[in-house]
């Protein structure tokens, strides 16, 4: 299979977006291999060591990990997947500084980026909808209250984990992470533009229809 027809996409997108979502519609649809930063630092956040707790103090916080430890973590990622497999990558790059190794480290594998991807909502509804979500302190499945969890001490029906809220999922510190959003994470997406490869897609719909506007462009 000729690498210009496998799929190397971006997803970018502020808090709450629901990228992730699409990250897995993504995967599943197109068979993509979904390469998630934020999950591979929750299970070494779990690790009780110097480096788990190290990203456990600073995920808590709501700050951004250390780039040279996402780059280690996707360089390994992306040497063990096929050839003719394509990625999807949610959670990088994150910042500016992520962006040269992530090219350098498809290079080296022989791929490019196809698509960027910016899913957009306000953060009026970025507010509105973490507030509302929970997460397996196990198997880091996100449930929605209301929606999927009525009882916040209910155990997760996949691994019977505990439902709980993450400790950044209050307004205050869901507004301290838009703020380093808009300072860390919005320069990559204006990176983008300026390169002519930003595709805008309206967040602020249904799941189903979110997809949809995504798949026209792949």
């Amino acid at each position: 299979m000729s690498n210009k027809k496998i799929l190397n996409i971006i997803l970018l997108g502020p808090q709450g977006s629901g990228k992730g979502t699409q990250a897995k519609l993504l995967a599943n649809k197109f068979k993509l291999e979904h390469i998630e930063i934020g999950n591979a630092l929750r299970e070494i956040k779990k690790d009780d060591t110097i480096l788990g707790r190290e990203v456990a103090q600073i995920i808590d916080k709501g700050k951004m990990v250390p780039f040279q430890l996402v780059v280690k973590i996707v360089d390994k990622e992306v040497a063990i997947i096929s050839a003719n497999k394509g990625i999807v990558f949610d959670g990088t790059p994150r910042r500016l500084v992520e962006i040269k190794p992530l090219e350098k480290i498809l290079k080296k594998n022989g791929r490019h980026i196809t698509h960027v991807f910016f899913v957009q909502i306000s953060e009026r509804e970025t507010i509105n909808r973490l507030s509302k979500r929970y997460i397996c302190s196990q198997c880091n499945k996100i449930f929605i209250l209301e929606k999927d969890v009525a009882n916040k001490s209910r155990k997760c029906p996949k691994c019977g984990g505990n439902i709980i809220r993450r400790k950044d999922d209050t307004p205050e510190g869901i507004k301290k992470r838009l703020a380093l959003y808009q300072e860390r994470t919005f320069p990559v997406v204006e990176y983008y533009r300026q390169q002519q490869k930003l595709i805008k897609i309206n967040g602020e719909q249904s799941i189903e229809n979110v997809f949809k506007d995504i798949k026209l462009y792949l």
